[in-house]
């Protein structure tokens, strides 16, 4: 469950215009889970318990596709319903991941 709500995160984030030195991303699945994750501008993510991804955003689609670290590297990919609006505090975006599934990403603090 965590690498599926870090997927809609990170799109999340990736959809706002510019993104700050960091940006971090409240994430609450269909069953109502909660994960944080801080999104950096270099395209690195850092979730909870050391979780780390990489990730490609395509705004055109609104597809994120992120790529979780491990020793079986996994990539998992969401498509967000708009772009979030501005990135700012307090935004929220509704996402659902390629295996159906559905979501909510709300940006909570960013840091320049």
């Amino acid at each position: 469950m965590k690498k599926l709500i870090a997927v809609a995160a990170i799109a999340a984030l990736m959809a706002a215009p510019a993104l700050a030195a960091s940006t971090t991303v409240e994430f609450t699945g269909e069953d109502g889970a909660t994960q944080t994750w801080k999104f950096n501008d270099d395209g690195t993510a850092e979730g909870p318990d050391g979780a780390t991804a990489s990730y490609t955003w395509d705004e055109a689609t609104r597809k994120l596709c992120a790529t979780f670290a491990g020793e079986t590297p996994q990539t998992l990919c969401a498509t967000f319903e708009d772009n979030g609006g501005e990135g700012k505090v307090g935004e929220i975006a509704a996402y659902t991941l390629d295996d159906g599934r559905k979501g909510t990403a709300k940006i909570v603090a960013k840091e320049e």
